[in-house]
């Protein structure tokens, strides 16, 4: 992928050939490239074009303006352009010849915020005016590629890459401890702040302006919750989300003539698959399924199947277009061993750390296949995939009582439970004031304001910082709990605002494993009509994903469409955790050194846990939060503080 960065001084100041070197260099650090450097008064733009791939961007960056003092650089993937190019007057061989960067600046010069809005696809921009010395940052509504910047007191500074932005000069590397604490308490709330004091992000869906009157963010478009329903019937519901999800994949596959597709039983992957290859896509499309070793058996719980593999051997049969490749990881991959592989090209810790085993050996057959860009679909179960939890709050709501009566006995059947525990489940639970909430917990004997659950940050530390006070006023629920009754306000905010820090990570997966990830999900018309469908369509007599079910109908097989378990997710894990369990051990007594790792993390908890070692893999399971989150986690997190305060940052 390609990248920029740039360092501004918004009183004019000249920006020596030093700086300019530090940028270049920071910039090509982590990938060789094609560098371009360009300057006006005040600032300096470096821009490194990839050189092994089709650049849907251009040769020409940084963009210059012949009649004023401009510099503009983005990353960007225009999925609209020809609607575009009818609002800017382009069209034809014009517009074939206008670059995705390109576009995106004249949207923005030209209509402002909503000409941003209007951009659908991914990307992220720098524009600077000289002539009003200020510096405009931006971020595509999903997040899809990432942008990074720090306010000196005399200068900014800016990149595409964290790892960039924190190798110029005078960008400071000291860890920001509450940002770390509330990612080891999986409170992902706080949607400005990264892991290091004083550097932001640009948020998704947000400009930021930075001039002399200071810095502001806004968001430049917001999804439209309020909309009347677009159809009376069903059909025209499927028919309408069938289209979009043709439209998505498309999109997301017109400027890379080699692509691969995570592959799972799941209803999101399965359908890209299945999409791709209705389309003709490629001639042949690559498939790659994460499965355990032959002769594993794990129990996993009646919620959840432990194989992909029949399931995708199923679709492969409907479509002989797609190669499936199963990867099924045996042993220890060796970067797994040791975290600094990630964190030199992260800048940061991973969420999931305990699946690096099986992340790296299906990068490595990924990257075997000479493929760089991976389609997945994460956003789906916020989207086309919904469950449909809120359903019967919104029978409540709008009165529809025997409807209500005959879907909460249905959903009761579905679940296995009592008409009683799914009342209280489905609705209590999901409409109850947070002092309700905190009360049925203390009730049902949990500490309201503990994360230990899934969690190794110090209690301490939470009385300390008064983490719990600050928890409540964001809405943060320490149990995970849901933070909305409202479908729609629920969903958009999971769908363009939630989790920052994991939209950065996907957004840079380029630099970190070589790949960038597209999720056709993740389309903004097929999201704003997914939030547009009543919540009553998407769980219908007491079966969740009902709507998926149906728009799927055309193109999943039955294995999977009438699948109502959820796939177990890597579920060797504990394997990889066991082969690392000496390696954690000394670790841990390393941690003891770091005044920091003392204080973030509750190093006693996890010399406990490390006496108390499951037997074997089921045993393990039934401790998943222990072991996988708090233990895994914790040890990792432990590294990185480590990795930084030794100057590796």
């Amino acid at each position: 992928m390609s990248a920029f960065a740039g360092v501004v001084a918004l009183h004019g100041s000249f920006i020596d050939r030093d700086i300019e070197d530090r940028v270049t260099a920071a910039i090509i650090a982590l990938r060789r490239g094609r560098i371009a450097v360009r300057r006006v008064e005040g600032a300096i733009f470096v821009y490194r074009a990839a050189t092994d791939r089709f650049d849907p961007n251009g040769d020409r960056q940084p963009l210059e303006d012949p009649n004023r003092p401009l510099l503009f650089a983005a990353l960007a993937r225009i999925d609209n352009r020809d609607e575009l190019g009818g609002e800017l007057g382009l069209a034809g061989a014009e517009l074939a010849r206008t670059p995705d960067a390109a576009l995106l600046r004249l949207m923005y010069e030209r209509f402002g915020d909503a000409g941003v809005a209007r951009c659908l696809g991914a990307f992220s921009f720098a524009h600077w005016d000289a002539d009003a010395r200020r510096l405009t940052l931006g971020r595509d509504c999903l997040g899809n590629r990432a942008l990074f910047y720090y306010r000196g007191p005399e200068f900014i500074a800016f990149a595409s890459n964290l790892g960039s932005l924190l190798a110029l000069p005078n960008v400071p590397r000291a860890i920001d401890e509450l940002a770390l604490a509330n990612f080891l308490a999986v409170n992902f709330r706080d949607d400005h702040r990264t892991f290091y004091r004083g550097i932001e992000r640009v948020r998704s869906r947000n400009l930021v302006t930075i001039d002399g009157n200071g810095c502001r963010q806004r968001h430049y478009w917001t999804p439209d919750l309020d909309a009347p329903a677009p159809y009376r019937h069903e059909h025209d519901y499927i028919e309408r989300a069938r289209e979009l999800l043709d439209l998505a994949v498309a999109a997301s596959t017109r400027d890379t003539p080699r692509f691969a597709i995570a592959t799972s039983g799941g209803f999101d992957s399965s359908a890209i698959a299945a999409t791709a290859a209705r389309l003709g896509a490629a001639k042949s499309i690559a498939c790659f399924c994460l499965v355990p070793p032959a002769g594993t058996a794990i129990d996993v719980g009646a919620l959840r199947y432990f194989d992909e593999r029949p399931k995708v051997e199923d679709l492969a049969r409907m479509y002989p277009g797609l190669d499936i490749h199963f990867v099924a990881p045996d042993r220890m991959h060796p970067k797994a061993e040791d975290d600094t592989f990630y964190f030199a090209r992260a800048s940061v810790p991973a969420f999931a750390s305990v699946t690096f085993d099986a992340g790296f050996f299906l990068r490595d057959a990924i990257a075997a296949g000479g493929y760089q860009t991976l389609l997945n679909g994460t956003a789906g179960n916020f989207g086309l995939t919904w469950s449909g939890r809120f359903s019967l709050i919104e029978l409540l709501r709008s009165g529809q009582w025997r409807t209500f009566a005959h879907e909460w006995r249905a959903a009761a059947r579905e679940s296995g439970r009592s008409m009683a525990r799914t009342f209280a489940g489905d609705v209590i639970m999901l409409t109850a004031p947070a002092r309700l909430r905190r009360l049925i917990y203390r009730m049902r004997g949990f500490d309201p304001d503990s994360v230990a659950d899934h969690s190794a940050l110090n209690p301490d530390f939470i009385a300390e910082a008064g983490l719990a006070q600050q928890w409540r006023k964001q809405g943060f629920d320490p149990r995970l709990g849901a933070p909305d009754w409202n479908a729609k306000r629920l969903r958009a905010h999971r769908l363009f605002d939630h989790n920052q820090y994991g939209r950065d990570n996907r957004a840079s997966a380029q630099d970190i494993f070589g790949r960038e990830l597209r999720d056709p999900h993740a389309d903004r018309r097929l999201l704003e009509f997914a939030l547009a469908v009543p919540e009553t369509m998407y769980r219908r007599d007491g079966v969740p994903r009902a709507f998926a079910r149906r728009v799927l109908a055309d193109r999943l097989p039955p294995s999977i469409l009438g699948e109502r378990r959820g796939g177990a997710n890597t579920p060797m894990w504990f394997r990889s955790l066991d082969a690392r369990r000496n390696a954690f051990a000394t670790e841990i007594e390393r941690l003891d050194a770091s005044p920091l790792a003392r204080r973030l993390i509750d190093l006693p908890r996890l010399k406990g846990l490390m006496a108390q070692w499951p037997k074997d893999e089921n045993d393990a399971e039934q401790r998943r939060g222990d072991y996988r989150l708090a233990l895994a986690t914790g040890v990792h997190v432990g590294r990185f503080i480590r990795w930084v305060e030794g100057g590796n940052a």
